[in-house]
């Protein structure tokens, strides 16, 4: 299936891989490995702006993300490059998703000349021009955007929009459970809060998914109520079919039924492929002296 809202920020030069080694939460030195890797590229407050997958493709590095993100991504990395041999362009490629795709993909692919980025348990994507994507896919029944998704959505994989850059740490989407954050690479922008947080065990809050009955799904960045007060910030949302979405709520709230206004009630918690930590213990109040 074509997904035009998703697009490629391609990174070349001789010190592409070094300069985002410094920039993002993954460890590129085994990207190699793991064609696309999630990782994220922070603030220097251990803010996330933006969540990508990752893949190299000839001399390049690929970052995939949504469209609406891609420009934003550019100007960001772009104040940092300074001397280093690095080109960033929002490249034309073509995203291709593909839900529980043939064993023959891989090599089918790559002799079409498209980048192929594991995405998930069943979910694969194709990165290059759309013929040869078609071309590869030619006998493969396509399904809808909104499949990919939904898929996303239930394998708990987040997302950031230009509504929500900025807003959560790594921790707080989830990216630490889901390997796209690497505690033993070195330094990279936002590192330390990272890595503090994550060694003092105090993240209270955390990303978890939500379904409810057909209707528009809430927007990202979109309150959820718990009765009359917000308890939830939407990560992703989609419609297909019945409404699920990802949002991140503090974990003493996390068996509440939600609602897209005050007083609703029609968002109920689902399963998510990962264990969630269990919420902090309270830190003791010291014992008074004498």
């Amino acid at each position: 299936m074509p997904l035009p809202s998703w697009s490629v920020v391609a990174a070349t030069g001789r010190d592409a891989r070094a300069f985002l080694q410094g920039q993002l939460t993954g460890d590129l030195l085994v990207l190699d490995r793991h064609p696309g890797m999630l990782a994220a590229a922070c603030n220097r407050q251990g803010r996330v702006l933006a969540v990508l997958r990752l893949a190299a493709h000839g001399d390049a590095i690929l970052m995939l993300l949504p469209r609406a993100m891609a420009p934003l991504l550019v100007a960001h990395l772009s104040r940092f490059v300074l001397r280093s041999a690095v080109a960033l362009e929002h490249a034309s490629h073509g995203v291709t998703g593909l839900l529980d795709g043939p064993p023959a993909l891989q090599s089918a692919a790559n002799a079409a000349g498209l980048a192929v980025l594991v995405a998930g348990a069943g979910r694969t994507l194709l990165v290059g021009a759309q013929a040869g994507a078609e071309q590869v896919l030619g006998g493969v029944p396509q399904a809808p955007p909104e499949d990919w998704e939904s898929a996303s959505i239930a394998d708990g994989e987040p997302a950031i929009y230009p509504e929500t850059s900025g807003l959560w740490t790594p921790q707080m989407i989830n990216l630490d459970l889901l390997g796209a954050v690497s505690f033993s690479k070195g330094c990279y922008l936002g590192q330390e809060i990272v890595a503090r947080a994550q060694h003092l065990g105090r993240i209270k809050r955390r990303m978890l998914r939500y379904a409810g009955g057909a209707g528009e799904p809430p927007a990202p960045g979109r309150m959820l109520y718990a009765a009359q007060e917000p308890a939830a910030q939407v990560v992703r949302a989609c419609g297909h079919g019945t409404r699920q979405c990802l949002a991140v709520v503090g974990l003493g709230d996390c068996a509440e039924l939600l609602g897209a206004a005050p007083g609703g009630r029609e968002f109920v918690p689902a399963d998510l492929p990962y264990a969630i930590p269990a919420a902090p213990a309270e830190e003791a109040e010291a014992a008074p002296a004498g």
